[in-house]
């Protein structure tokens, strides 16, 4: 367990690799993501430097490119959910996470914010701002 405040979990489609060997295989069931790749510097914007960011993916297998999502298991991320358990905060992303998290059907006992893909271009700046403060709002709460 980190040292770190807050435990905040991001839900997204799927991982994929660098190379097509990776494909197929089995992705990771949670990791910090990197703040270097678009989502990941995107996500840390959102959450603040305070928190431990975990991310777990709606599909179990690697994929061979961003383009490429997989298909999305409903019981292997209420699994995740509840390994990852307790956690301050779920950020659900995007459209694929959204729907398999609905159909997860598992009671995380956090708060839930359902959110844009963080590498989704359709962000404004307005919108991230107001995102954040929203994130930090939860979050202040959550430490009562």
């Amino acid at each position: 367990m980190s040292k770190l405040p807050y435990r905040v979990v991001a839900l997204l489609d799927s991982m994929w690799g660098e190379a097509e060997a990776e494909a197929e295989r089995p992705a990771p069931r949670w990791f910090h993501i990197s703040p270097t790749n678009f989502s990941g510097r995107r996500l840390y914007k959102l959450v603040g430097g305070d928190v431990e960011l975990l991310v777990t993916n709606c599909c179990p297998l690697m994929q061979v490119s961003a383009r490429s999502h997989g298909i999305p298991d409903p019981a292997y991320v209420a699994d995740n959910l509840r390994r990852l358990s307790p956690f301050a905060l779920l950020l659900v992303c995007g459209q694929v996470a959204r729907r398999t998290y609905y159909a997860a059907g598992v009671d995380v006992r956090a708060v839930v914010m359902m959110l844009k893909h963080p590498a989704a271009r359709t962000w404004t700046k307005k919108e991230l701002e107001i995102t954040r403060r929203k994130i930090d709002v939860q979050l202040q709460s959550s430490r009562r």
